[in-house]
């Protein structure tokens, strides 16, 4: 049971060590808390039993090889609601996440910084009187997305949602590129305690390496040669709510080192500056590499793997759920004729089952584009053939009769992939009748871009 306003909250400290929880005790003096102490689950147990505290600090490891798993584990097989905020050393952050898959709301690093702590404690008892006021209804009918689809694949995303959008830990967003990992973690923020507060997005692939610190930190005018203003950083834009690192995989090793130092204390220093700021962003990020695989070739960090990898949510390829394709394409298409002013296209049926088949490599991104230029090519009725040429019969042909027919007639990868993107552009633009703007929207691209493309693949505006 939650405390009513105005009443203090019964906060529960469970470890062995006398030290953090002084600590802890002499942080939260003066905060609306009445404390409870315990040196071990076992007692843990009974306290929660009996129904006294509101929220739960609990060390990972106690003395010899217990953890705080077992505990865990039972308390969320008999539907126990009490959340509980893990406490790991560095050592213990892989356990510090399968706690997380046990219940968990939320880990805070040894030592706790004294911010970080007040704050979290506050986010996660809002995140459970809100989830004790929705208890009565379905985690899943309760999720607000843009996601579209009925099939298992996208049930479980949307029930992940709703699991990992009450909780404040961590998150990371895994899948092919174009599933739609942005959506999801957008559909995360809104069903979050966060939800009114900001919503932050950065590409971390688009950032190079020498303004990675300035763009996430920010920094004052002076701080360094073209630094001609002050510039707030995306982590103190997102303070308060939620900060979403697209492409993460992309970091290189100096700007994920950076990324871990914020993770580790929560606070920035502006560059410039030599004062340090604590903000309270809850962290989403999404890769569509194999972080696992990028750290055996030691591409990417351990230590940062385990602190983004909290909470998971694995989007699935197009190919794994064709039951969706047809409805995701309804609603781009619908989209698309509101858009440009034009009545809604019908589809036959053939060009339906060319929808299904097709295995989607660029999955919702490519089923959008194939939409935008069915609508583009079509007046009333959306046919196979429009279909299939859009999905690029002819040019697959033309690609087959180029294959190299010896070794000696290959090419560098990185040539045959200029000249395949080159096709692919000026065939595009073509089924666009030679209109850059409607090229460009088909791409994904802005004019400036597609112009810039056309320049540097040496083709000419009329491809």
């Amino acid at each position: 049971m939650q405390p009513k306003k105005g009443e203090k909250a019964c906060l529960l400290i469970v470890d062995d060590e006398r030290r953090v929880r002084d600590g802890i005790r002499l942080t939260l003096s003066g905060e609306p808390y009445d404390i409870l102490e315990s040196d071990n689950p076992d007692q843990a147990y009974e306290l929660i039993q009996g129904g006294q505290p509101d929220i739960v600090l609990l060390d990972v490891h106690f003395q010899g090889t217990v953890t705080c798993l077992p505990l865990l584990e039972r308390l969320q097989r008999e539907g126990n609601q009490i959340p509980v905020i893990v406490l790991s050393g560095a050592a213990s952050a892989k356990e510090a996440t399968d706690a997380i898959k046990f219940g968990a709301y939320d880990f805070l690093e040894k030592p706790v910084a004294s911010e970080r702590l007040r704050v979290t404690l506050q986010n996660t008892l809002s995140a459970a009187s809100l989830k004790a006021r929705d208890i009565s209804t379905t985690v899943r009918r309760n999720v607000r997305t843009d996601i579209i689809g009925e099939s298992a694949a996208v049930r479980k995303v949307l029930d992940l949602i709703g699991q990992f959008g009450r909780r404040d830990a961590k998150v990371l967003i895994t899948g092919e590129t174009g599933t739609g990992k942005e959506l999801v973690a957008h559909g995360i923020w809104r069903n979050s305690p966060r939800c009114d507060r900001p919503f932050v997005l950065v590409n971390s692939a688009a950032i190079p390496d020498s303004l990675f610190e300035s763009e996430l930190f920010g920094h004052k005018k002076g701080a360094f040669t073209g630094a001609i203003a002050n510039q707030i950083g995306k982590i103190e834009m997102a303070d308060g709510g939620t900060l979403f690192l697209d492409e993460i995989g992309e970091l290189s090793p100096m700007a994920q080192s950076k990324l871990l130092r914020f993770l580790e204390a929560g606070e920035i220093q502006v560059l410039g500056s030599n004062k340090v700021k604590h903000c309270d962003v809850r962290l989403i990020a999404a890769t569509s590499r194999n972080l696992q695989k990028e750290i055996k070739a030691g591409r990417f960090r351990e230590d940062l793997y385990f602190r983004l990898n909290v909470a998971n949510i694995e989007i699935p390829p197009l190919r794994d759920r064709k039951e969706d394709v047809l409805a995701i394409f309804n609603h781009f298409m619908t989209s698309i004729c509101g858009r440009y002013g034009e009545s809604t296209r019908s589809i036959d049926v053939a060009a339906r089952e060319t929808l299904v088949n097709y295995d989607w490599p660029g999955n919702v991104r490519e089923l959008r584009n194939v939409a935008e230029r069915a609508v583009l090519l079509s007046s009333q009725i959306i046919t196979k053939d429009i279909i299939q040429d859009i999905l690029g019969r002819t040019v697959k042909k033309e690609l087959a009769q180029d294959l190299p027919t010896s070794l000696e007639s290959a090419q560098p990868l990185k040539e045959y992939r200029r000249q395949l993107e080159g096709r692919y552009v000026a065939h595009v633009i073509k089924l666009a009748e030679g209109s850059i703007t409607k090229a460009a929207q088909v791409l994904g691209l802005d004019r400036s871009h597609l112009h810039q493309k056309i320049r540097d693949l040496g083709l000419s505006n009329d491809s």
